[in-house]
């Protein structure tokens, strides 16, 4: 008989009841819903219905001429050259730039689109707004798609909210055309202070109720040493809403002191940054994205090559830290983006699946005893091939595995798993 009685139990913990309910609350856990492997950024004057088509397009152009085949592919990003996992990334990247070139869209009119008179921003917005919902009526919109407006610093602050309230007044139309289309969401640059995203998360709530529009989610961009050491604070202030932490590579190592030629997302001063972001958002459900990458393919073919092979390797790289997301600024770029992301799923999947089964068996003989915690890490490695349909219910079956149980063990609901 144990000596404390589950009444004297309930006693002593009684105190920890609330602190339990704040820990559900601020730790809710991965949405378990897909993550874009990009976001990608377009000034706002150069939006138009067909601007998704148009990357998509101009990114197999660029595959045609400088990597025609698997072999050309792998070794101009460093990639596998393994001949069957080369040909699966190739098959991969035609597939992607054919179906789904861009997965998140941000209409940019802070540092990609400069400054311009008042009016020329005006029609921009709410020009950028109507391509958007013109997409959306012909289905070329990606699954997640917003606007970067211009920060709350004091010289821009009005300008900014002003861009932003005409954009999500077009977007959401006239009454009966249904609001803004699903997967809206708004990124705050340069922020320095929690304030800043209480007030901007208020100035949402406030268009929100006017519009009668859905709630807008909101993602945070962190280029500024104040915002990294505000990282907790940030994280909490603005619950419910803040879905995102970008960084700002380039904002954020100039902002140290750090040269042109240096600055890049694997530069350790950033590095730095993104892994105290991933430690201030990890358990809440926030993501974090690394950054983008200047070297844009354009120009020579060497030079191509070697902007593919640059950016391959820094996507790689933050995937090996858990960054499964980041920029892209050029359609180029979407060659390289998901390369790499095909690259960095099939290595790995082979072993992920065996152990995931292994697990999933409660089977001990295996060279590796996983406990619940990395299985669920095994699990979100299939479920993000499973995202970009590089594993099929017929090669999971063949593992010893099904969709359910990959999406309980990922944490994501079955109906969500496609």
């Amino acid at each position: 008989m144990p000596t404390l009685s589950d009444d004297a139990i309930a006693a002593l913990t009684a105190d920890l009841a609330p602190l339990d309910a704040d820990l559900t609350a601020r730790f809710p856990g991965d949405p378990g819903t897909r993550q874009p492997v990009h976001t990608c950024y377009l000034p706002a004057d150069r939006l138009h219905p067909d601007v998704v088509l148009e990357w998509g397009e101009a990114a197999r152009e660029a595959l045609r001429h400088h990597a025609p085949d698997p072999d050309a592919l792998a070794a101009a990003t460093a990639g596998d050259s393994d001949p069957a996992i080369a040909a699966a990334v190739y098959a991969h990247v035609v597939q992607a730039l054919t179906v789904e070139p861009i997965q998140d869209l941000r209409v940019d009119l802070e540092d990609g689109y400069g400054t311009r008179p008042d009016e020329v921003e005006d029609a921009d917005a709410v020009q950028a707004a109507q391509a958007l919902r013109t997409a959306a009526a012909a289905g070329a919109l990606p699954a997640s798609y917003g606007l970067r407006p211009k920060s709350l610093d004091a010289a821009v602050r009005a300008r900014g909210l002003r861009s932003l309230d005409l954009f999500l007044t077009t977007l959401a139309g006239d009454g009966g055309e249904g609001g803004p289309p699903p997967g809206l969401v708004v990124t705050l640059p340069k922020v320095s202070a929690p304030e800043q995203v209480i007030v901007f998360s208020e100035v949402l709530a406030e268009l929100e109720r006017q519009l009668d529009i859905p709630p807008v989610a909101l993602e945070i961009q962190v280029e500024t040493p104040a915002a990294v050491l505000s990282l907790p604070a940030l994280v909490g202030a603005a619950p419910g809403r803040l879905t995102g932490l970008h960084v700002g590579t380039y904002d954020y190592s100039a902002a140290l002191g750090i040269a042109a030629e240096y600055q890049a997302s694997d530069h350790p001063g950033v590095e730095l940054a993104t892994a105290l972001m991933q430690l201030a958002a990890a358990g809440t459900g926030i993501r974090v994205a690394d950054g983008s990458s200047n070297v844009l393919p354009v120009g020579r073919a060497s030079d191509v090559r070697s902007a593919w092979r640059r950016h391959a390797g820094l996507v790689r790289r933050a995937w090996s830290r858990g960054l499964y997301q980041g920029w892209d600024l050029h359609p180029g770029q979407l060659v390289s983006r998901h390369a790499a992301v095909a690259g960095c799923l099939l290595t790995g999947l082979p072993d992920a699946l065996r152990r995931l089964a292994d697990y999933a068996a409660a089977r001990t003989s295996g060279s590796v005893a996983d406990e619940p915690a990395t299985a669920r890490a095994l699990a979100g490695h299939v479920l993000r091939a499973v995202d970009a349909r590089l594993v099929d219910d017929a090669r999971l079956r063949a593992a010893g595995l099904d969709e359910e149980t990959v999406a309980r063990l990922g944490g994501r609901p079955p109906q969500v798993l496609r």
